[in-house]
């Protein structure tokens, strides 16, 4: 009997494989419908820096004497990036940061990228987008009492755990969503702000959708609408939440 790997991308991707990098990149997905995105599993032990040159990537300066992990990551996620950009016809591309550490996409592209230890989940569109994304690995219930109040208020606890969600779950999806939303304004506020500028007041667990109220200080000015619907995907393990909104 043939075993079937889990996907990787939520449930509403149209997905399509990619050719695995054995035994670093252990399983990889595209998608072009409803958005540009691609995710890839790895493994942080199976990585050598010949696999650097391997992939055509270069490793930026502050990286070059990091942990084993740290380059991982970071080879991992431009290698995605990579292939995810040849999906529309822009190969060879390596994505390297702004001193801001913010993203340099490719001229008229949007994106975001998050990972966790060992997976990775890109976005990218058409400019003018606002483009967000995040991907976390479950807190547990300890970790999310600790955390809570950094991350959330009452109200936006209680809002969740009405819906169903456990305290681990509640605490871990808002940091994950509110962590989507300064990705993607943070190109056009170019202001840092805490979690307490975005307020989660409504979820709709059965869709998989949040929305998330901006404050002045987090909304663009291009923006005129404060409520922006978040979407997201739960597993036992993780959180994965994204928004790709077109400009007004």
């Amino acid at each position: 009997m043939k075993w079937i790997m889990p996907r990787l991308l939520p449930p509403t991707f149209q997905i399509e494989p990619l050719e695995p990098c054995l035994p670093f990149i252990l399983q990889a997905e595209v998608s072009t419908d409803p958005l540009r995105a691609a995710c890839c599993l790895f493994d942080p032990s199976a990585f050598t820096p010949q696999l650097t040159r391997q992939f055509g990537l270069v490793l930026p300066e502050a990286l070059r004497h990091a942990v084993k992990k740290r380059q991982a990551e970071y080879v991992a996620s431009r290698w995605l990036v990579a292939k995810l950009l040849e999906t529309i016809d822009i190969p060879n591309f390596q994505l390297f940061n702004r001193p801001d550490r913010s993203p340099i996409w490719p001229t008229g592209k949007v994106g975001s990228l998050s990972h966790h230890d060992h997976k990775t989940f890109a976005l990218i569109d058409s400019y003018p987008t606002w483009v967000g994304n995040d991907i976390e690995r479950m807190l547990t219930q300890q970790k999310a009492a600790e955390l809570r109040s950094m991350i959330m208020t009452h109200e936006e606890l209680s809002l969740l755990t009405s819906a169903g969600f456990s305290l681990s779950q509640a605490t871990t999806l808002v940091f994950s969503v509110k962590e989507t939303v300064y990705k993607a304004v943070y190109p056009e506020v170019q202001t840092v702000f805490g979690f307490e500028q975005v307020t989660i007041t409504a979820c709709d667990p059965h869709i998989g959708r949040v929305t998330a109220h901006l404050s002045a200080v987090a909304q663009p000015i291009s923006s005129h609408h404060p409520h922006w619907d978040i979407h997201y995907w739960l597993t036992d393990t993780e959180v994965m939440s994204w928004v790709a909104r077109k400009t007004l």
